[in-house]
């Protein structure tokens, strides 16, 4: 039988799945930076860690004291010439940090490789020197394995480079360039718009889109994986993408890759948005996609699709269905499935959720956060929820609200340790704006 069958036998559309029961509670929100940023990072290391620096100088780190944070500590160093633009780290507390080199020659990618000790590699341009690069993307995953990938432009366009570095090696490989040049469209030089997501053993998973643009037409999703040579194969298109797929990416421990992404559309093209989802193994090209959930034309900000592997395998996707109205939210529906089986009924979780946000963890753990607007007299206000699996696997628990209700609270981003603590961290503010203050929390136990 076909996947598109199984999934239609299990009556994955529409259905509807209890929550378990509350597991060990979130702790108090803590305040890890009282200056504005943006965009931290839930980490697994260290027993849980926060990353800031997004187009800063230099990264971050503050390590988990007890139930709440130790002070953050730059990890790198300043350059003139360069900005933080994505860091991420491993589970034994390693942290790979991509920074944009504006500076002669060419602008550039670079890389700096921070041990869990503090010693520094880098930085080491990784971007094709002959030409300028802009907007990398990074993932690295539990066992060090990073993908980066980037947008380069010669003389033909704007096209998608990347580079793998494989797990126990010092710097990453040569770069590779995955597609072809962007055409000129709608009166300019597009761009491709990028995800990634790294996996055990060299493997990781990208893709790329033409799109974002009401003028521009709707297009197909590219996508292309790497098997345990750090090499990504022949480019595969998935349909029905809208003018801007909303994408979720994950590679399992084994390899196993799904691509999970909603089928956005713009002024001229309105229509109702869909959940596909494409499956696989990494080095091989990938099943076609299959609609698990159908919603209203409505999208609102922030990621609207998530998907991660458990440690045993399972897989996880999540999304915000989206409704009528924009930047209403959506339902948040997660769909399961065992590492041999097919995804079951939808668990309804929430409604009115933006920004999701997803992390696998030991066994068949996951954390599961979003955010939420409310009005009360003409006033909007913003919360951070979440919810959790534990390690024996089966559905989410029930919704809980983790973030202070003194303050808006937006941006969530999760991770899980290695024993199974799920950590939250967001920004939080008074105007509602995408920076603010860095709060956490922390769920022992997942």
């Amino acid at each position: 039988m076909s996947l598109r069958h199984t999934l239609l036998a299990a009556g994955v559309v529409g259905a509807f799945t209890a929550p378990a029961p509350a597991l060990a509670a979130w702790s108090a929100p803590v305040t890890v930076d009282s200056r504005s940023t943006a965009d931290p990072l839930a980490e697994g290391a260290f027993g849980g860690s926060v990353l800031t620096g997004w187009l800063d100088p230099t990264v971050s780190l503050a390590k988990r004291s007890g139930d709440a944070f130790g002070p953050l500590t730059p990890i790198t160093v300043a350059d003139p010439y360069e900005r933080v633009w994505e860091p991420d780290m491993a589970d034994d507390g390693e942290a790979i940090v991509l920074t944009l080199r504006r500076h002669k020659p060419t602008q550039r990618i670079r890389a700096t490789f921070v041990a869990p000790d503090g010693t520094r590699t880098g930085p080491l341009t990784i971007s094709d020197r002959s030409h300028s690069a802009s907007q990398p993307s990074l993932d690295v995953a539990p066992d060090g394995t990073a993908v980066a990938a980037w947008q380069w432009h010669d003389k033909a366009g704007w096209r998608v480079q990347a580079a793998i570095r494989r797990p126990g090696e010092p710097r990453f490989d040569k770069p590779q360039t995955v597609s072809p040049p962007a055409p000129f469209l709608a009166g300019s030089r597009q761009r491709p718009w990028i995800n990634v997501a790294a996996g055990p053993g060299g493997r990781a998973v990208l893709t790329w889109q033409i799109g974002g643009d009401y003028q521009l037409p709707e297009s197909s999703l590219h996508v292309l994986t790497a098997g345990t040579d750090g090499v990504f194969g022949a480019d595969q298109e998935l349909g029905d993408a809208g003018g801007l797929a909303d994408v979720g990416l994950a590679v399992g421990p084994s390899g196993a890759v799904q691509v999970a992404y909603a089928d956005q559309h713009y002024y001229g093209h309105e229509g109702p948005v869909s959940l596909h989802v494409a499956q696989g193994v990494a080095g091989a090209p990938l099943a076609g996609p299959d609609v698990l959930s159908t919603g209203g034309k409505g999208t609102s900000s922030g990621s609207q699709v998530a998907a991660a592997f458990s440690a045993d395998g399972t897989a996880t996707v999540a999304w915000a269905k989206p409704g009528t109205d924009y930047e209403a939210g959506g339902t948040l529906e997660v769909f399961t499935r065992g590492a041999d089986g097919a995804f079951g009924a939808a668990q309804q979780l929430a409604t009115g959720a933006e920004g999701v946000v997803l992390a696998g963890g030991p066994g068949g753990s996951a954390v599961l956060s979003w955010m939420r607007g409310t009005t009360t007299a003409n006033h909007l206000r913003w919360t951070v929820h979440a919810a959790t699996r534990p390690q024996a696997g089966g559905p989410f628990a029930a919704d809980e609200t983790i973030s202070a209700t003194d303050r808006n609270a937006l941006w969530p981003s999760v991770a899980m340790t290695p024993a199974g603590d799920a950590i939250a961290v967001w920004v939080t503010n008074t105007d509602g704006s995408g920076g603010g203050q860095v709060a956490a929390a922390l769920n022992p136990g997942g």
